[in-house]
């Protein structure tokens, strides 16, 4: 069977999903009858945090929790960022940091990290979809201006590009976060927004040219609707 990992933030572990069955990592798995597993944790990011959150596990950044996911998947998604750019204290670094204390830097840090359990045709980066004010150099919590959600869009596009890791750019048609009705609140998408998020992962999945190249052809034989062709 179709293994998937997961790793990512709030969104991932399913916040405003009226129930687990609802978030998009159950419901990818569902669609393709595949084993997928959630290492979503909420309020995480890709950067080290420098000050300490008043809640220990936000600060469990992307790459120290790489070696606790399981290692036989066939597919891992990475769906972060969105977190950096609203309330995370890390600098945003320059293209070519190599240290996670640096959001620059922690990008490539969490690849250099993923590599050391997984091939490389096997890891897909989901760039941060829109939320409300997202060009705010504040984010929703900084009091040091920094870096808009575009320009950590465009960073991380620029060094998983250079690292040549997959990336799956649903952003503009997941749509606006402003009177978007799959988004709650105007970061967290909602049980629409969740059945969004599933189909375009999904047809990405089903798009790929080497998908039967990655897979062995068990995946394919138990049921045609299941078939990723």
């Amino acid at each position: 069977m179709l293994k998937i990992n997961f790793l990512g933030d709030s969104i991932t572990q399913g916040a405003r999903a009226s129930s687990e069955e609802k978030n998009y990592v159950s419901l990818v798995g569902k669609m393709l009858n595949a084993v997928s597993r959630n290492y979503g944790i909420s309020g995480t990011r890709i950067a080290i945090q420098r000050v300490p959150s008043l809640k220990p596990y936000h600060d469990k950044y992307f790459a120290s929790r790489v070696k606790d996911m399981d290692k036989d998947a066939d597919l891992v998604f990475v769906f972060g960022g969105t977190n950096d750019y609203g309330h995370g204290d890390a600098d945003f670094g320059n293209i070519g940091d190599k240290e996670p204390t640096t959001f620059c830097g922690a990008v490539d840090d969490l690849i250099n990290e993923l590599l050391k359990y997984y091939d490389q045709q096997k890891i897909i980066f989901i760039l941060p979809i829109h939320r409300v004010n997202e060009t705010n150099p504040y984010g929703s919590a900084k009091t040091i201006p920094g870096k808009t959600l575009p320009e950590y869009r465009d960073a991380m596009t620029t060094i998983l590009n250079n690292r040549g890791i997959k990336i799956l750019d649903i952003v503009e048609q997941f749509g606006k976060a402003e009177d978007n009705p799959l988004i709650a609140d105007g970061l967290h998408p909602n049980d629409m927004g969740h059945q969004k998020l599933a189909e375009l992962i999904v047809g990405y999945i089903k798009s790929q040219n080497n998908i039967k190249d990655l897979w062995d052809l068990k995946f394919f034989h138990n049921n045609n609707n299941n078939k990723l062709d």
